[in-house]
């Protein structure tokens, strides 16, 4: 996979909605332009309150990635390799998975 020279790619992710705000959540994934099988891109995760998300992994394109401090990040060849797989999920400690999907801003 290569990404565009001069293209910053953001790919944005919203939770199901829940009555909770805190177990919302909404995840961006960064690829920086000029991005390879070899880069990572940068992940973003908040609650709906706008608050990081502590701690917990994020399931995407068939990967899980660790987030701390409302942060992770995922190998772009990864990402290439799992990009048909349809789950979408944040998994936190004590929370009932939640799932979410892929949205345009």
């Amino acid at each position: 996979m290569r990404t565009p020279a001069d293209k910053t790619i953001t790919l944005t992710f919203y939770s199901h909605p829940m009555k909770d705000l805190r177990l919302r959540w909404k995840a961006s994934l960064v690829f920086e332009p000029g991005s390879t099988d070899s880069s990572f891109a940068l992940l973003t995760v908040v609650d709906g309150t706008g608050a990081p998300v502590e701690g917990g992994v994020f399931e995407f394109a068939g990967q899980r990635t660790r987030v701390r401090a409302g942060k992770g990040r995922l190998r772009c060849g990864d990402f290439a390799k799992g990009k048909h797989e349809p789950g979408i999920w944040l998994h936190r400690k004590g929370v009932a998975p939640v799932p979410g999907a892929l949205t345009f801003e």
